[in-house]
């Protein structure tokens, strides 16, 4: 049986505003009333798009408290930012003076390569790849340049793998890191069809030697996997945009490889968004055909689940319902959250510690189900 969940409704004047920067010119802003000023702000402060969205829109003086929030942000992220390239330097250098074999993924792989300009694309965290057998020894040089784990409760440990990364860490700047094993989910796929092709076709990025990152090619792929299939675009459109920044910086050519893509799963998904790319590239504002593509993407989009409510205090923000189906058996996911639980918090089935933490988890698992229900 299908479950339910709700997600923030977006109109047409909110859907072009966000994705305006796919469009070849300035997204001219119509009047917006309080409650969409204050979702905007919102949604560009959860998602890191305010620079995507100044460079992108043509605000006027009815938007001043809307633009100067935005650019606000856009301001706290740039810091941040330069913050995240000194400890991605740091993380390198050691890594390459250890002699191990790594690569940066996503947004850190694509600013690195110079594919967007300076503080325009802000990352959540660093993903780093690292060959397997190499974890351990990567994991210990993190901790030496002052990384841990998140959650206080995980242990100094990575004996417990699950999915395709360890817990997140951080260090004393706030820098999030995920360190990855590989590059896919083990539940999309039992081997990793891309892991050892983004080492063996690994390369310095375009505007620092020390930063070795994926081919153009890997890089497009993994996007569109990370963005449509691991995380059903629960992370925004900033792999549009990815896609979109790749797609003008090769002078409006698709650097992919089709066989890669199909091996992946994602051809369907990639010229959807391809479609879309190229046709808003040539418009000034979105057409009717645009719309349509649009409309198509989000169609099968988490984008804007909500957690909890209200998400904007005093909101009167419209939500709209969507159904989250579950593919595995009652029994499959059981046994998945407590896998879960021992990687999080990397503890043996045998300690105490990890049944205190199950049902923890277990609670709090159930209190957000029941706020995403109708």
């Amino acid at each position: 049986m299908p479950n339910f969940a709700k997600k923030i409704k977006l109109d047409r004047t909110l859907k072009e505003l966000f994705l305006s920067f796919l469009l070849n010119g300035k997204y001219e802003a119509p009047i917006l009333s309080r409650e969409q000023q204050k979702l905007i702000s919102y949604i560009s402060e959860q998602f890191l798009i305010s620079g995507f969205i100044l460079k992108s829109c043509d605000f006027n003086l009815r938007h001043k408290s809307l633009v100067e929030q935005l650019k606000y942000q856009r301001r706290i992220q740039s810091v941040k930012q330069m913050i995240v390239k000194n400890d991605l330097n740091d993380i390198a250098q050691n890594l390459n003076d250890k002699g191990i074999e790594h690569a940066f993924l996503k947004g850190t792989a694509l600013n690195a390569d110079g594919i967007y300009p300076s503080g325009l694309r802000f990352s959540r965290d660093i993903d780093l790849l690292v060959v397997e057998d190499s974890v351990g020894e990567a994991y210990e040089i993190l901790k030496s340049i002052g990384f841990k784990y998140r959650n206080k409760h995980t242990e100094d440990s990575i004996e417990y793998k699950y999915g395709h990364h360890f817990p997140e860490m951080i260090n004393e700047n706030n820098t999030k890191l995920e360190l990855h094993w590989r590059a896919t989910h083990a539940k999309d796929f039992k081997t990793c069809p891309i892991t050892e092709l983004m080492f063996y076709k690994r390369q310095v990025s375009g505007k620092n030697s020390e930063i070795y990152c994926p081919n153009i090619e890997l890089t497009i792929t993994h996007i569109v996997y990370h963005g449509m299939i691991a995380h059903r675009m629960d992370l925004g459109p900033l792999f549009l945009f990815d896609l979109a920044a790749i797609f003008s910086y090769f002078d409006k050519r698709w650097p992919i490889n089709e066989q890669l893509l199909e091996t992946m799963g994602v051809a369907k998904q990639f010229d959807i968004c391809r479609r879309l790319v190229e046709q808003a590239s040539s418009e000034q504002r979105f057409s009717e055909k645009s719309n349509q593509l649009i409309n198509e993407i989000l169609e099968e989009s988490t984008w804007l689940r909500l957690t909890s409510e209200p998400v904007i205090a005093g909101s009167s923000i419209e939500y709209e319902r969507f159904k989250h189906e579950r593919t595995s058996s009652s029994i499959a996911t059981i046994i998945m959250k407590i896998r879960i639980v021992r990687h999080l918090y990397q503890v043996s089935y045998f300690s105490i510690k990890f049944y205190f933490l199950l049902i923890l988890h277990g609670f709090k698992f159930f209190k957000k189900m029941m706020r995403t229900k109708f």
